[in-house]
């Protein structure tokens, strides 16, 4: 016996645990992981040169579909390529399995080509790293292994869902396989695991804090699009003294909520009158440094975060009580209890944010041509039902104050919020999604990821509006960098590089803009699929000096 059985028995226990979709990049030492999962037939394997933009493309996939998505690697640094996305997706929660190929053992740090230290590469973001036997000499050693496969597969779709990393060492012959192995009758090892659900007592102490509060905040971060979860929130907040603010990434729009938090606090001048009592957070990271700030301010007397883990997240240095619970449970346990308080704290919220709508829109219809006029432009072009991928960093911080549609399901990489990866993530969603994906993005975070267009899955489903503003335009804004003297080399890094011959590289249409006037007249044919039967790019060239200051207008005019 020897590792390659086991390969033999990865393929078949990953098969009969529901995995369909492998991404490989190109190498020897994981040439046994490519001949076996193809010729299982049983797989979607796709081929992905760049191992950063294969883990990407990948987490894109299990972003959409909730389902684990393995990929696969040779040995070496390709191993390290992987750890952006590996980071992003630990953080994001996306069940990834990670499978490595290894030199053997006795081969690490003797100076054998492509040859590192792969055990527990990923330790820091990481569910969990398996290191299976590289020789099975005995049956139970072969057993090992495939407990490990079990236990791996298993954990990526334990709540909360991460990446999980298997390193198989491998010896030569690479290329043949022996077809004497075993290809089926693998012991599977099914994982029971039952989110965790509150006691009555524990669930009644709490109804009585929360309907005793006069003052009340949920706030989402980064959400699944589930319709039960809105809806179970949207029937939770009616109540005068329940307030829901959310963000694009929490994919539970409602007209009743404030779903553009920077643009709300932007205008409001007594914090006094908003400020809550009890806040409840329910998803991971936040986009906006203006409530994270403002809330650390505030020091709510309560702060509750509901999560699946163990894990204790105080972000806005007010938490006092961590709820290890199932998400849903807990909020129809909470409403089932609830009582009405009579409150003016919701109507102060309504009333600013109608005043907020009208002073948005009457600036943006006069205001100039800058990043923030053409993000409104794009934004009210933008066809029904798509996933919209939103790049880091100014251009999902735009996305925010734009008005939400319900139609739309929006994703962004705000794990890490990493500017690499950002459109191999969007590829991979429009690979599985089955809608018209665009990707909203920088020319900085474009170019820094156009290897992403290095694959022949690019369908027509695709588009990708590229923002050039000759830099990272977002330091121009946020205070300090343009203290320093070293704004336009060093932080800005300002360039004269567009996208054009890019496109051209890699077979795609390209579509630009410079005015408002080029940019409507472009949007419609842009996005429309039977004109435009191919995957499109569209570049906005926008105005570098000015876009901050009319940023800082828009912001000065909503307060005013």
């Amino acid at each position: 016996m020897n590792t390659k059985q086991s390969v033999y028995d990865l393929v078949n226990i990953a098969y009969k645990k529901g995995i369909r979709k492998v991404v490989f990049s190109s190498g020897s030492r994981n040439a046994p992981l490519v001949i076996a999962f193809n010729e299982h037939r049983g797989f979607q394997t796709f081929s992905i040169h760049d191992e950063r933009s294969a883990a990407f493309f990948a987490l894109g996939m299990s972003q959409q579909t909730g389902e684990t998505v393995a990929l696969a690697c040779t040995s070496g640094s390709a191993a390290l390529n992987y750890a952006p996305a590996i980071a992003e997706a630990y953080y994001q929660r996306i069940p990834l399995l990670v499978i490595t190929a290894d030199r053997p053992l006795e081969w690490i740090d003797q100076g054998e080509g492509q040859t590192m230290r792969q055990h527990n590469i990923y330790a820091n973001f990481i569910k969990n790293s398996y290191e299976i036997f590289q020789e099975t000499v005995h049956p139970d050693e072969l057993r090992y292994n495939n407990r490990m496969f079990n236990e791996a597969i298993n954990l990526t779709q334990i709540a909360p869902h991460g990446p999980v990393h298997v390193n198989i060492p491998l010896r030569e012959p690479l290329y043949r396989m022996d077809k004497n192995f075993r290809t089926d009758n693998v012991e599977i090892i099914e994982n029971i695991s039952p989110l965790p659900e509150l006691s009555d007592s524990v669930m009644d102490s709490l109804a009585e804090i929360w309907n005793d509060s006069r003052r009340k905040i949920i706030l989402t971060g980064i959400l699944p699009e589930d319709t039960e979860l809105k809806e179970i929130i949207k029937t939770l907040s009616d109540d005068p003294s329940v307030v829901v603010m959310t963000e694009t990434t929490s994919n539970i729009y409602d007209e009743s909520f404030i779903n553009n938090i920077d643009r709300f606090i932007m205008s409001i001048e007594d914090e006094e009158e908003y400020k809550p009592n009890l806040l409840l957070t329910l998803g991971s990271n936040i986009v906006s440094k203006k409530i994270k700030l403002l809330l650390r301010k505030w020091n709510p007397t309560e702060h509750w975060d509901v999560d699946e883990s163990d894990k204790i997240i105080d972000t806005y240095k007010s938490l006092t009580k961590h709820i290890k619970s199932e998400l849903k449970s807990f909020l129809k346990g909470l409403d089932k209890r609830k009582k009405i308080y009579n409150s003016d704290f919701k109507d102060k919220y309504i009333k600013q944010e109608n005043k907020v709508k009208i002073k948005h829109k009457d600036f943006l219809e006069k205001s100039s041509w800058s990043d923030l006029k053409a993000y409104y432009i794009v934004n009210m072009y933008l066809p029904e039902n798509i996933n919209l991928q939103m790049a880091n960093s100014t251009a999902v911080r735009y996305a925010q104050l734009m008005d939400s549609r319900a139609d739309i399901l929006y994703n962004s990489n705000r794990g890490v919020a990493g500017i690499d990866g950002c459109t191999s993530t969007a590829v991979g969603a429009s690979i599985v999604n089955g809608k018209k994906t665009v990707l909203v993005t920088g020319d900085v975070a474009f170019l820094y990821d156009s290897n992403a267009l290095w694959n022949r899955y690019l369908g027509e489903n695709l588009r990708i509006v590229v923002f050039n503003n000759e830099g990272g335009n977002i330091f121009r804004f946020i205070p300090g960098p343009s203290d320093t003297g070293q704004l336009e080399e060093f932080f800005e890094a300002h360039h004269s590089i567009d996208a054009e011959y890019i496109a051209k590289a890699f077979g795609i249409n390209y579509y630009k803009a410079k005015d408002e006037e080029e940019l409507k007249d472009n949007l419609s044919v842009f996005f429309d699929t039977q004109s435009n039967n191919r995957p499109a790019i569209l570049e906005i060239f926008t105005p570098r000096l000015e876009n901050m200051e009319i940023l800082k207008e828009y912001f000065g005019n909503l307060r005013g």
